[in-house]
């Protein structure tokens, strides 16, 4: 099957092989990956931004113009600023990027988000979650554009396992953000809730209602939610208003990040392989077969019975694999034997729903099912060791 990718001059890329049209991008690694939501304007900055044009006014007002077109409430407020001067003033080199990169991102955002009926504004959730990195990772976990910690991927159905991460996968990781999004609007009936709770996990939103009297607004229980939850929607809501009026304050979409086109294909293998092995056979850059392929962990395309892994090659190089992928098959063979190499066992995982009965504690369920407390407590958003009879609670455990 021929697919159609967009590459540029820099360094990394993303794929998703399961899609038809697959597409790739190449795009810079970002020393500034994750915009800090807990982000305080120093007062030595203060200079900086007196030197800028900053009218509260005006902003505003071209929020109000964004608020004809959606459901969102984008409403303007002295820490909504603070985001938006820390964007413009602080970060206009990284916002030209990002102008350059939602040129590509954006369509695709918005494609899955009209499929299921959703705000377009949910194509902003990236912007503060990976800056547009598909391969971002923060320090707690979360990897892809989405920024899907493992046990939301897994619910979402994302394949995490010892080969593979569908996470970096801008398709399948989007699509699981639409279902993510949807469940949410359903049970919070109100976008602001639903974005937060993206942030901070429905059952903390939910205990915030609580505290806060019952209140079903973002800006009464605000007070009530974790502190990054509290400048995630300010966040958010700054992230909309810069991608849309950045050129209102000389910021233009950054013209070094040359796109341009390249055609690959796609081949189903029936061995394993080692992609490293297979750059040297075919004489492909082995940077960039890794890159064409980042879904594989390891680098490393396991064989399982009943089941076909993709793999992905420079177009000019899929026909080369398919007339001599015997004889490529034969030396992949050799050098593995050369190397004496192992490959892991390719292992998955299944999701267990526990009904905690009488006379459990999280020491016990997990010498049952082989895993550590934390694990548990991690899977569960649990805060500490608590449980109670009748409590569910969610286990993943490896199956072969």
């Amino acid at each position: 099957m021929k697919h159609r990718i967009l590459t540029s001059v820099l360094i990394f890329m993303f794929s998703c092989f399961s899609q038809e049209d697959t597409v790739f991008l190449f795009s810079k690694k970002d020393t500034i990956l994750r915009y800090d939501l807990l982000l305080d304007i120093k007062v030595e900055d203060q200079r900086l931004i007196q030197n800028n044009a900053f009218d509260a006014e005006k902003i505003q007002a071209q929020l109000d113009s964004l608020n004809q077109l959606t459901p969102l409430e984008l409403r303007y407020t002295k820490e909504i600023g603070q985001h938006i001067k820390y964007y413009l003033f602080k970060r206009p080199k990284q916002v030209s990027a990002l102008l350059k990169l939602a040129e590509y991102y954006f369509p695709i955002f918005e494609s899955y988000l009209d499929k299921h009926d959703l705000p377009l504004e949910l194509k902003y959730i990236p912007i503060i979650e990976s800056s547009l990195n598909p391969n971002a990772k923060s320090s707690a976990g979360a990897i892809g554009l989405w920024q899907f910690m493992y046990p939301t991927a897994k619910e979402h159905g994302l394949r995490v396992n010892s080969y593979l991460d569908e996470r970096k996968d801008v398709y399948k990781s989007t699509e699981a953000a639409c279902e993510y999004f949807r469940k949410s609007y359903k049970v919070f009936n109100n976008w602001e809730l639903a974005i937060a709770s993206y942030n901070a996990g429905r059952r903390n939103v939910t205990k915030s209602m609580r505290r806060s009297g019952g209140k079903s607004n973002y800006w009464d229980i605000r007070p009530f939610l974790p502190k990054e939850t509290q400048n995630y929607i300010p966040a958010f809501i700054a992230a909309v208003y810069v991608m849309n009026f950045a050129q209102d304050y000389g910021i233009t979409v950054d013209k070094k990040i040359n796109i341009q086109s390249l055609q690959i294909d796609s081949v189903h293998l029936n061995k394993r392989m080692n992609l490293s092995h297979l750059a040297a056979v075919m004489s492909i850059d082995s940077v960039l077969l890794a890159e064409l392929n980042p879904t594989y962990k390891l680098q490393l395309i396991p064989y399982v019975e009943n089941e076909k892994f993709p793999l992905i090659l420079p177009n000019y190089q899929w026909a080369e694999f398919i007339n001599n992928k015997d004889s490529i098959y034969k030396e992949l063979a050799r050098l593995d034997s050369v190397e004496k190499a192992i490959y892991p066992i390719f292992s998955d995982i299944e999701k267990i729903k526990y009904v905690v009965k009488r006379g459990d504690y999280l020491g016990k369920i997990a010498n049952k099912y082989d895993c550590k407390i934390k694990d548990i407590m991690l899977w569960n958003d649990l805060k500490n060791s608590k449980i109670k009879q009748g409590q569910r609670l969610y286990i993943y455990r490896i199956i072969k």
